[in-house]
């Protein structure tokens, strides 16, 4: 009975377990839309990304990296990311892999 009690359990966490990943994985597929994307960084909703707002969110180790990708991303040199900017700079990246 107890042993029946812990083989239950661990299906029940393991099933939890593997939903969550599940869960995890689908979410970067669906945040695919730059636009979107660019919408929520772009908190003061000015239609251009500043290093900050680019910034907002990272881990540490993508933040210390991100002011040599938003210069390459600020094509037009003016300290600020356009909308444009950005989708042409996501076309160029290399896809992630899952």
């Amino acid at each position: 009975m107890v042993r029946s009690y812990f083989i239950r359990t661990f299906l029940a966490a393991l099933a939890c377990s593997l939903g969550v990943t599940a869960f995890a994985a689908d979410a970067p597929k669906k945040d695919r839309d730059p636009a979107k994307f660019f919408q929520k960084k772009d908190a003061n909703g000015d239609g251009f990304l500043t290093l900050e707002e680019f910034k907002t969110g990272m881990p540490e180790k993508a933040a210390a990296k991100a002011e040599g990708r938003f210069k390459k991303l600020d094509t037009s040199g003016d300290g600020k990311v356009s909308l444009d900017e950005f989708k042409a700079g996501m076309k160029d990246r290399p896809k992630r892999k899952e």
